[in-house]
């Protein structure tokens, strides 16, 4: 075997493998000699054709066969030769069969880059500490009064912001029914009958409330508006639109007085003191874990920082292209169109580029750190990982450990897991504004790793 090695960038080389021919020829005999025992042939018992027919029949088969297991091992044999380190399923191109049946290809081998990794014990971080504000409480109990809120009927008196109208619309533009025009078009859009709005500025339609103002019930209003260019719904883009509206009702949203009364309402025997102590704790369980995830956050970038190295382009592209795909069905969900999507295009793809790098950059670090604090997954933790997975796609463990198996996906969850503890300890080893760290021990941690990674760099699986 000859192999020719071309460093394509610092973390990327082309192998150049040639295999003789007596290679080629060895592997067909093997393999020519397995399929004249498996196959039946008409005239032959099982096994006993004679290698000649069976070849004539079989020949293109046996040739992918033997190319495919010339492939593999030469790659292996290859990457051993060399003292490479992959870090992904190398890509094979550029295979030549000649007609001597020497062998030529070209495999692609995604290395570890070279780290030095600083000292990621102890680091500094400075995080706002949690606390839940009388004001917060506040707010958090006038949603609760809104839940229980009655709406009384208004009389004596023109609609006004922050009202509710109970009304009929229906939109034209230049004489044309939207809904007729557009049937595809949300009714919000189009009309309604009998329909509740919150008289406010620019919802649900731009301009409707405003123009509204100072109707009174059972009155009838040409309302005119202008959608801006860059609303959410294409169609309406730009365009004047006349709402026919007739205001059935006025209607006030009326806030239960804060007290126990209020509180037995939420949850029969307590008092609204006790109310208040329960929403103050759900509050500080909320900040807290926004702290922990700060914490991590500035783990994080400190982590990026310290560290320089140089990332595979091939990695950071393929992640690029995922974050930018879930970024792109993020902004459809929210109803932003492909035109808007496609003028920010530029952007988008910047975004995608710098999070894709340091993701990469991020569990290569990672992956240095689980080797020098020997961290390992048992099966109790991935056990108890796959179990929740199951739980938020709905379906059985034992259904989805087939699926998982299916897609080889098995590795890269452990590698996933490993990843997290590596994190965990880091942070269990930082001090955080100032404080002594309190150091967990990697092995017992099973912490979710809840920071978006790329499989590869951690345990050496091919993936």
């Amino acid at each position: 075997m000859k192999v020719t090695i071309e460093q394509k960038e610092s973390c990327i080389v082309d192998l150049h493998i040639e295999l003789p021919p007596e290679r080629f020829q060895s592997e067909w005999k093997e393999v020519g000699a397995e399929y004249r025992r498996q196959v039946n042939l008409p005239g032959f018992r099982k096994g006993k054709a004679p290698l000649a027919i069976v070849e004539k029949k079989y020949g293109q088969d046996i040739e992918q066969e033997v190319t495919r297991k010339l492939l593999d091992a030469a790659v292996r044999d290859a990457i051993t030769e060399q003292k490479l380190k992959p870090v992904q399923r190398p890509n094979v191109t550029e295979i030549k069969l000649e007609g001597d049946r020497s062998l030529r290809f070209t495999a692609t081998v995604v290395t570890r880059p070279e780290i030095v990794l600083p000292e990621y014990k102890g680091l500094e971080v400075t995080v706002e500490k949690p606390v839940v504000k009388d004001a917060e409480v506040d707010q958090f109990l006038d949603g609760l009064r809104g839940d229980l809120a009655e709406f009384k009927t208004v009389e004596g008196r023109a609609i006004a912001m922050g009202d509710f109208a109970v009304l009929d619309y229906e939109g034209f533009i230049d004489g044309k029914n939207l809904a007729e025009s557009y049937p595809d078009l949300q009714p919000t859009y189009a009309g309604r009958k009998n329909f509740w709005i919150l008289m406010e500025e620019d919802r649900p339609i731009p301009g409707l409330a405003a123009a509204m103002i100072g109707m009174n019930t059972g009155e009838s209003r040409d309302c005119e508006v202008t959608y801006p260019p860059e609303f959410g719904e294409e169609k309406l883009r730009g365009y004047k639109v006349v709402y026919k509206v007739t205001l059935h009702e006025i209607k006030e949203k009326e806030l239960p007085p804060l007290d126990d009364a209020f509180a037995e309402k939420l949850s029969p025997g307590s008092s609204l003191e006790k109310i208040r102590e329960q929403v103050r704790e759900r509050l500080l369980a909320n900040a807290e874990q926004n702290f922990t995830q700060s914490v991590r956050g500035e783990v994080v970038k400190q982590l990026l920082a310290l560290v320089t190295m140089e990332t595979p382009s091939t990695m950071v592209q393929q992640e690029s292209s995922s974050i930018l795909k879930e970024i792109v069905r993020e902004n459809q969900q929210r109803g932003v169109g492909e035109e808007e999507l496609r003028a920010h295009q530029e952007e988008l793809l910047g975004a995608a580029r710098q999070s894709a790098g340091d993701k990469v950059k991020l569990n290569f670090i990672l992956g240095e750190i689980i080797g020098r604090e020997n961290i390992s997954v048992s099966h109790d933790e991935l056990a108890w990982r796959i179990t929740n997975m199951a739980e938020r796609y709905q379906m059985t463990p034992q259904k989805l450990v087939k699926e998982l198996q299916k897609h080889r996906a098995i590795p890269g969850i452990e590698e996933e897991i490993a990843l997290g503890k590596a994190l965990d300890v880091v942070v269990s080893h930082a001090r955080i504004n100032g404080e002594e760290p309190k150091p967990i021990m990697a092995s017992s941690s099973t912490h979710s790793h809840d920071e978006e990674h790329v499989h590869g760099p951690g345990c050496g699986h091919d993936h």
